[in-house]
């Protein structure tokens, strides 16, 4: 849709030129708001997906992942529409000035953005176009998705005792820099800085009594979260760049889709990495076939002797 007929531009712009773009600006500030309020239904929808993603079977992994991709693709399609309709509502703004100061002395100027006004209004007519077609196939394919599962009983976390004596709050602050992945209890011991575990505290309003009790909750992980191995580490990439990385939605799903399949890549891993930039060091670890080199944190991998023959077909690799 264009804003004007090109072949009647310079009539255009003698004619109630100010008025126009008002209105204009009105109409553009009305899709950036329908955009933004489509993002956050998205963020709720994916956000509602991951949550769920407990209750599924390792069958379900395959749509699972092909849902979130979709998502995903959405998420850059509306973001592309948002910085279309800020450029749009810049170039409203510039135009407006350049009438308001002298229409006369500025005629050029504002013929050469009213020119590229039109060409970025029909980008962005064809681009809603085209989202609204594949919103709609994407929301019908997640609400099919969410409905196969919906009924999946959600399984209930098994509590397990935590020993304390693995990972205990130094007296003198300092970084625990070993990652402990105990068969025999069935937890994973997460190493930390400590300027994590008293920031964590300090903010917890009276949640946590002591350091060592944040220690206990934030570092310590059943193993259970970890036994679906792909969604594992879709959800704690996810996790990565939104929690520790404070990131983006999008970067988020997108570094969960990349290393979803990744099979040499233990899951337990990304959550001991306490940033992203260990994590890209391990990965770097990874293709080089020397994860015994990554420098960040030690790896200890515990496992009972009764149970070694059968957990070692099944342990992770690091």
């Amino acid at each position: 849709m264009l804003f004007y007929q090109f072949d009647q531009l310079d009539n255009f712009i003698k004619g109630d030129l100010i008025h126009s773009l008002k209105l204009e600006k009105d109409e553009i500030k009305k899709y950036s708001n329908l955009y933004q309020n489509k993002k956050m239904n998205l963020l709720t929808i994916t956000t509602n997906m991951i949550a769920m993603s407990d209750s599924f079977d390792k069958n379900k992994l395959e749509s699972f992942y092909q849902t979130i991709s979709l998502l995903k693709m959405s998420f850059e399609t509306i973001h592309s529409l948002q910085e279309l309709t800020n450029k749009l509502e810049e170039n409203l703004t510039s135009t407006i000035s350049l009438c308001h100061n002298n229409l006369e002395n500025n005629y050029d100027e504002i013929k050469a953005n009213l020119v590229e006004y039109n060409k970025q209004r029909e980008e962005l007519s064809h681009k809603i176009l085209t989202f609204e077609t594949d919103y709609t196939s994407i929301i019908n394919s997640t609400i099919l998705f969410s409905l196969s599962i919906s009924n999946k009983k959600k399984a209930k976390k098994k509590i397990l005792a935590t020993d304390s004596t693995k990972i205990n709050t130094p007296l003198e602050p300092q970084d625990h820099n070993k990652l402990i992945v105990s068969e025999k209890e069935q937890k994973a011991y997460l190493p930390y800085f400590y300027s994590d575990v008293k920031k964590i505290y300090e903010t917890s309003d009276h949640h946590y009594l002591t350091l060592q009790s944040v220690i206990d909750d934030v570092y310590v992980i059943p193993l259970d979260r970890f036994k679906n191995s792909s969604l594992a580490r879709f959800k704690e990439a996810f996790q990565l760049i939104r929690e520790k990385e404070k990131g983006s939605f999008a970067k988020a799903l997108d570094l969960g889709l990349e290393l979803m399949f990744h099979y040499e890549l233990n899951p337990i891993i990304i959550t001991a990495c306490r940033n992203l930039n260990e994590l890209d060091i391990y990965l770097a670890c990874l293709e080089e076939n020397e994860p015994h080199d990554f420098p960040c944190f030690e790896i200890t991998f515990e496992v009972a002797p009764q149970q070694y023959k059968e957990n070692k077909k099944n342990a992770f690799s690091f």
